[in-house]
């Protein structure tokens, strides 16, 4: 069952969505109605949505502001941006902030069906990829081989030398944050690269990635080789259970460097590095990624760190430690709500006030008489 949030101040345009959702998609869950930016945030992190449906224009905080924070603090389900207005600034916002569709109103009903109707094979997809990730403990949905071609007369020589230590160290570093990726068993001269995705990858990015590796991939050849070498993108394998070569399936349930970064650095010693990272800089504005990025690894695969490590999702963990340390404040004697919020991370202090309450249990007024 698929969760759907509406997010809308408009009533009958709520009524008239909740009916066109129950009635084309019996099998999603209609979550609550938010009517302002505040109650999108709260929800959509409460009940994490599989699909948020986001009118821009509403009190207060606006839609794409709304999105802005879920984004930083972790949100990572299906946008539909819908909008009265056709400001050019609003749809460069919602490609920044990775909205799946944006829809103009009066909004068509055959317009938003394709648009979810597409959304929904991407989730079905996506929950045959984590069947099998319940399985085989990793998850790869599609991708391509890109190989890497070295000349036959050096190819021994390069691939037992310090270099090529150099080179696997230096992978990651460079192309974490760009696309998950393995490295796979030489084949005489050719050194075969995996590049892969957990859901389904589209021509489009397909295009990008094919046309935009080949030139960092030359970059860390030559620092560690000091030879270039010729780059070819195989097709695009649409189902890498089925039509990946066995060589290369060995090497993604074997080798962590695609994901882990430098050498033998483990899964414990990354989430140990992130909640130090989280420890000493939850007053300001970082999230799921820039958290990855810090040691070096893919925000998707530190994503699936905390919920295998900890049972909890990044935003719970942030969360967490910005209560625990806004509490010792109000202990210590601070009592300025504004500026407890700056102090811990929250840009809005009605947003922190609502969070404080769901974790201790009292509002900050009560908290401190409390003392």
């Amino acid at each position: 069952m698929y969760k759907i949030l509406i997010a809308d101040d408009e009533e009958l345009e709520l009524k008239s969505m909740r009916i066109f959702l129950e009635r084309n998609y019996p099998e999603a869950v209609i979550l609550p109605d938010a009517k302002n930016g505040t109650q999108v945030v709260e929800n959509a992190l409460k009940e994490q949505p599989d699909i948020l449906i986001l009118d821009i224009e509403m009190p207060g905080l606006n839609g794409l502001k709304a999105l802005k924070l879920l984004r930083d603090q972790g949100y990572g389900g299906y946008v539909i941006v819908k909008t009265a207005y056709g400001r050019f600034a609003y749809a460069q916002d919602a490609l920044h902030l990775h909205v799946d569709a944006y829809l103009l109103k009066p909004v068509k009903k055959a317009e938003l069906k394709e648009r979810l109707d597409e959304i929904f094979r991407k989730l079905q997809k996506q929950n045959i990829g984590d069947k099998k990730e319940e399985s085989s403990g990793r998850n790869f949905a599609s991708g391509f081989i890109l190989s890497l071609i070295f000349p036959k007369e050096r190819y021994e020589e390069l691939f037992v030398s310090k270099g090529f230590q150099k080179f696997r160290e230096e992978l990651p570093k460079r192309l974490s944050l760009i696309c998950d990726f393995t490295l796979c068993p030489a084949e005489g001269n050719v050194l075969p690269m995996l590049i892969y995705s957990d859901d389904v990858m589209d021509e489009f990015i397909y295009g990008q990635l094919s046309a935009d590796l080949p030139g960092v991939l030359n970059d860390i050849s030559m620092a560690a080789f000091g030879v270039k070498p010729e780059i070819k993108a195989g097709c695009l394998i649409t189902d890498i259970y089925e039509q990946l070569p066995k060589t290369y399936y060995s090497a993604l349930g074997e080798s962590e460097e695609g994901q882990k970064g430098e050498g033998d650095v483990t899964d414990s010693q990354h989430l140990n590095k992130v909640m130090s990272y989280i420890g000493n800089h939850y007053g300001e504005d970082i999230s799921l990624e820039t958290a990855a990025a810090h040691v070096k690894i893919n925000a998707s695969y530190l994503s699936h760190l905390f919920k295998q490590h900890l049972d909890k999702i990044f935003v719970e963990y942030l969360t967490e430690v910005r209560m625990k340390k806004a509490v010792e404040l109000i202990e210590q004697g601070t009592d300025n709500v504004n500026e407890l919020a700056e102090k811990v991370g929250y840009q809005y202090s009605s947003y922190f006030c609502r969070q404080f309450k769901r974790y201790t249990g009292y509002t900050v007024g009560e908290y401190k008489r409390l003392r």
